[in-house]
C-alpha cells in the first residue's frame, strides 16, 4: 500500500469517526431513555443548546473542558425538564421533546446575537479538536486502518467509550436489567420491587446528558465555534441511528458509522468530482447523509421493534 492510498484510508476512516461521534451520543441517549419506556425526540434542542454553552463556557473560561462542563450542565437540567413533564406528570413524551427543540431554535438564536453580538457564527474558541487537545498515538499512525486512531480528539474516543459502558449497564448489570425491565412492563416491574419512576428518572437524564456530549462535540470537537444552523438534523440522524440499530448501543454505533461515513463520502465526491459528476448540482452531494438516514429507515420499517412500554407513560395504580 502506497503512502497516498495509506493516508487516504486513514484519514477517511478518522474522518468518518468525527463526524459519527455526535450522531453517536445523539443515539445513545435514545438507547437509554427509550429502553426505560421514555421517548426523547428533543434531541436536536438539547445538542443546540449544549453546542450553545459549551461555546460559552469554553470562551468565558478559555478552556475547552469548561465548555464541556456547561454542555453536560445543560443536559442535566433538560433532563429534568423532560423528566418533570414526562415522568413525574406522565405527559405526552412527544410534545415535550418538540417543545425542547422549539425553545432551543429561538433561545439559541436569542443568545448567540446576546452573547457574541452576531447570527451567523460564534469567535472562535478553544477547543478539542486543536491539535494539541488531540490524543495522541504516534506509533499507530503509518498502520493502515489502526493510523485513523492516532490522532483523534478526546470526545470521539469518549462516544466509543460510553457505548462500552451503556452495552456493559444495560446487558450485564442488575440496573441495566431493570432499565429494561422497566421498558418493557412497567407493571410486572412495580410488582417485582423495582421502583418504576427513579429507573425512568435516571435514564431520561442520563441520555440527556449523552445528547448534550453530542452537542459540545459538533461546537468543541469538529469544529472551534456555534453557529446558528446547529446541530443540522444531527440529533434526528441519531434517532434514525436507534432505529436502525435496534435499541442497542452496538447497532446504535454502526449506524452512526454509516451515517458518517454517507457524510465523508459527499465531501470526497464533491472534491474528486469531474466530468459529468461536476455538473451535478452541489445541493446533492449535500443531501446524500440525509437520504441514506430516510432509506436506512425505510428498510428497518416493520423488523426493528422498540421496547414494548415505549413511549407509554406510566402512572402507579392505587
Amino acid at each position: 500500500m502506497n503512502s497516498h492510498t495509506l493516508l487516504l484510508l486513514n484519514s477517511t476512516i478518522a474522518q468518518t469517526l468525527d463526524y459519527a461521534a455526535p450522531i453517536l451520543f445523539a443515539a445513545l441517549c435514545g438507547v437509554i431513555s427509550e429502553n426505560a419506556g421514555v421517548v426523547n425526540i428533543g434531541l436536536e434542542g438539547i445538542m443546540r443548546f449544549a453546542a450553545f454553552f459549551g461555546v460559552w463556557g469554553a470562551a468565558i473560561a478559555k478552556n475547552p473542558w469548561m465548555g464541556l462542563l456547561w454542555g453536560i450542565a445543560l443536559g442535566i437540567i433538560l433532563g429534568l425538564m423532560h423528566g418533570y413533564i414526562t415522568v413525574k406528570w406522565a405527559g405526552d413524551q412527544i410534545v415535550s421533546g418538540i417543545a425542547i427543540n422549539v425553545m432551543a431554535l429561538g433561545i439559541g438564536t436569542y443568545l448567540l446575537q446576546a452573547v457574541f453580538k452576531t447570527t451567523g457564527y460564534s469567535p472562535p474558541v478553544p477547543y478539542f479538536g486543536a491539535e494539541v487537545n488531540r490524543i495522541h498515538f504516534a506509533f499507530l499512525k503509518h498502520i493502515p486502518v489502526l493510523g485513523a486512531f492516532s490522532d483523534l480528539t478526546f470526545l470521539v474516543w469518549l462516544s466509543l467509550i460510553t457505548v462500552i459502558l451503556i452495552h456493559f449497564i444495560l446487558y450485564h448489570t442488575v440496573l441495566g436489567l431493570r432499565i429494561r425491565a422497566v421498558g418493557e412492563n412497567p407493571q410486572a416491574a412495580e410488582t417485582l420491587g423495582v421502583n418504576v419512576f427513579k429507573i425512568k428518572w435516571f435514564a431520561v437524564i442520563t441520555g440527556s446528558v449523552s445528547a448534550a456530549l453530542g452537542g459540545v462535540a459538533l461546537s468543541l470537537g469538529t469544529l472551534s465555534s456555534f453557529t446558528n444552523a446547529m446541530p443540522m438534523g444531527k440529533g434526528f440522524i441519531g434517532l434514525a441511528a436507534m432505529i436502525f440499530g435496534k435499541w442497542t448501543p452496538f447497532g446504535a454505533l454502526i449506524a452512526s458509522l454509516i451515517f458518517a461515513f454517507a457524510q465523508v463520502l459527499q465531501l470526497l465526491l464533491q472534491s474528486t468530482a469531474s466530468g459529468v459528476a461536476k455538473m451535478i448540482p452541489l445541493g446533492f452531494y449535500l443531501s446524500l447523509p440525509y437520504f441514506l438516514t430516510i432509506g436506512a429507515l425505510i428498510g428497518v420499517v416493520g423488523k426493528a421493534v422498540a421496547p414494548a412500554a415505549d413511549g407509554i407513560p406510566y402512572k402507579k395504580e392505587g
